[in-house]
């Protein structure tokens, strides 16, 4: 009995060694070749071009003179940065004041009003037209907030220039989500070229969000006034004649191809510095144990948490979409998901990190339709400058006319899709079904130019002009 448990007692110091060993080797692991160089690729600032407009989509929102908006930018950085990131017990820190505060906001809401139209909805037009009254007060209040948003198309792009944290401060892009609802109303009114030149404004503002975006939230704004612009302006084209002559605005909305795939990049690359931001500065192990909803004594939290060996995991996920593979995906305009299997969690890395593989590791999926919904950004583009062309050629438009439009307005992958007995052009879509009130079938599809002219009782105004 007594060797027995002699013998027990040496295999479980044997055992308690082996673990201390694969402890120390775990924790004494560098990064891969691949993760070394997906973190170098984020750890490097971006490079944009052309002029920024960040202090003024920073205070769209709010009455701030023109003069003053640098200035309050400027001081909004420097209170950001005097204040301290989250506290290493999970605690917040103490709060922060905007600058932004010591102006009045644009724009009222009052009891009873209409609602704003959605950009991932169709019907805006019918929407307006249901109650013209209560619209055109609202936007009469919010006008202000509506021009202030219009005026920003003249910048090339809004880099935020706030360290990366998850406090981050980030803009007001509401104003920019409404300029649609406007530009609806316009053209329900008789206003033909101001409601047209507006939702082709409203496209080339979001295509320029897209390319030049610096983080995912901007992105996926300018992906939604894509697709909310140009479902707007197809029910326009619908209801107008074909020779009805558009604005110069929709003349480069349009133009193929988007540079997507260095949209793309950019944008995952700019939600990558957010994370790793928050992760080295912010994310402490007892926060980052209460996110995978385990509780844990502080020790074990800290000997299993280590944020810079968790942002190295996560580092080459978003890198991915920087690569090769993902450009080749793009080029051929396939779904752009990363094929590779996900990281295990029995790995030796893990053994020392195991609370940093787990939230690493939960992170990731959610990203994968963000990529595919830029994708789609581009398709709806490309049905869009399709439909243009089709309603400038003589004769119907049937499948001889879209079997002679060029090779640039066709995807390898994704057809376009005309459907003559419900008047429709569209294509297939990637993005998750189950978007809530965006909801689809797996395709995404616009009116026939003209296909709703008599319907529509088209005044005049609306011909050739």
């Amino acid at each position: 009995m007594v060797r027995t448990l002699k013998w027990l007692a040496a295999a479980a110091i044997v055992l308690l060694l082996g673990v201390f060993a694969v402890y120390l080797s775990s924790r004494a692991m560098r990064p891969s070749t691949l993760e070394q160089e997906a973190m170098a690729l984020i750890d490097a600032p971006p490079v944009q071009t052309g002029v920024d407009g960040f202090a003024e989509l920073y205070a769209v929102a709010r009455d701030v003179p023109k003069t003053e908006r640098a200035r309050l930018l400027a001081e909004d950085l420097r209170r950001f940065a005097a204040r301290p990131p989250q506290k290493e017990d999970g605690a917040s820190a103490p709060g922060w004041r905007s600058a932004l505060e010591d102006w009045p906001a644009l724009g009222e809401s009052r009891a009873g009003d209409p609602a704003w139209c959605s950009l991932r909805e169709s019907g805006c037009l019918s929407r307006v037209r249901a109650s013209p009254q209560a619209y055109a007060g609202m936007l009469e209040r919010n006008a202000a907030s509506l021009d202030r948003a219009a005026d920003l198309s003249i910048w090339d792009h809004f880099a935020n220039p706030f360290p990366p944290r998850l406090d981050m401060p980030l803009p007001a892009y509401q104003p920019l989500t409404r300029l649609n609802t406007r530009n609806a109303w316009l053209f329900a009114q008789g206003k033909i070229h101001a409601g047209l030149a507006g939702a082709c404004a409203g496209v080339a503002q979001g295509r320029k969000m897209i390319v030049s975006g610096d983080n995912l939230i901007g992105s996926m704004i300018g992906a939604a006034l894509v697709q909310g612009h140009a479902t707007l302006l197809a029910d326009m084209l619908a209801e107008l004649p074909r020779n009805h002559v558009l604005p110069m605005e929709c003349q480069s909305a349009f133009v193929l191809p988007l540079p997507a795939q260095d949209g793309v990049c950019r944008s995952m690359l700019g939600e990558a510095r957010f994370v790793t931001g928050g992760m080295r500065s912010q994310i402490s192990a007892e926060v980052a144990g209460g996110v995978i909803d385990k509780e844990m004594p502080r020790w074990m939290s800290r000997l299993f948490f280590d944020p810079e060996r968790t942002v190295a995991r996560m580092a080459p996920k978003f890198a991915w979409y920087c690569g090769e593979q993902a450009r080749a995906l793009q080029a051929q305009d396939r779904p752009l998901v990363d094929p590779a299997r996900p990281p295990t969690l029995w790995s030796l890395q893990c053994a020392s990190n195991a609370v940093g593989c787990i939230l690493a590791d939960i992170a990731q999926p959610a990203y994968s339709d963000y990529g595919l919904r830029l994708q789609d950004a581009d398709a709806r583009l490309r049905v869009m400058a399709a439909l243009l062309q089709l309603r400038e050629q003589q004769g119907p438009v049937d499948p001889a006319a879209l079997a002679g439009l060029p090779a640039s307005l066709r995807s390898p992958t994704r057809a376009l899709r005309l459907d003559l007995e419900s008047g429709t052009l569209g294509t297939a879509i990637y993005e998750k079904r189950d978007q809530g009130s965006g909801r689809h079938d797996g395709t995404w599809s616009v009116p026939l130019p003209a296909s709703r002219l008599q319907s529509a009782g088209a005044s005049p105004r609306a011909g050739r002009r």
